[in-house]
């Protein structure tokens, strides 16, 4: 899966989808490309508190972790989880019980190689509008939110130009935006918005390197 994601959108835009405000809105700066191999923020709505849009770090490291982000990245890279490994890593299985996130976002990138070079592509929303993928999350020992994306299989529209990966982010449309972050939602629940995933309009767009 590629590393990277983007978010143009403003507050006021992320504001008006999420019906919810930022902790810390002077924080957001939109990015049309968020690079998750250096360590990046991205914003989220976490289980803990659904009323709030958060900063995370993207790149999940094990509850309060205490070292560096860099240096865990290297021993285990985090940024996606599949989701056949979710309930099989002591790192994530706790965490997609009981710390489930939305990560909000405008697009991800993919490439497709032809003829020996690489194609860049970005996958929006057709309406341009922000978007929810699947996350999980967990808090390090001095109180930073890190995060993980859930990847599932790339749909069909997707595979005719992504020749590299199997597998696309999990989407979460609004209408289950509660659905992933209530507390009381059953494990079969929430296997079932993994297992048979709800997808939104996507728009592919060739881009610049």
């Amino acid at each position: 899966m590629n590393y990277k994601l983007s978010n143009i959108a403003s507050r006021e835009k992320i504001r008006d989808f999420t019906k919810v405000d930022f902790v810390y809105p002077y924080l957001y700066k939109p990015k049309r490309k968020i690079n998750g191999l250096k360590e990046q923020s991205i914003c989220v709505i976490t289980q803990e508190n659904p009323n709030q849009i958060k900063q995370a770090i993207w790149g999940m490291l094990p509850n309060n972790y205490k070292g560096d982000w860099r240096k865990f990245q290297r021993v285990k890279f985090t940024l996606h989880v599949n989701k056949k490994e979710i309930k099989k890593n002591i790192l994530y299985k706790e965490a997609f019980l009981q710390r489930r996130c939305l990560i909000i976002v405008t697009g991800f990138y993919v490439h497709k190689l032809i003829r020996g070079r690489l194609e860049n592509y970005l996958v929006e929303n057709k309406n341009l509008e922000p978007y929810y993928l699947a996350g999980i999350y967990n808090v390090t020992n001095d109180g930073f939110i890190t995060c993980s994306v859930i990847n599932t299989e790339a749909v069909e529209e997707l595979n005719t130009i992504n020749n590299l990966y199997e597998f696309m982010p999990l989407q979460i449309p609004k209408i289950f935006k509660n659905v992933w972050l209530d507390n009381h939602t059953t494990e079969q629940a929430i296997d079932s918005l993994i297992n048979e995933p709800y997808y939104i309009k996507l728009k592919v767009q060739k881009i610049a390197s």
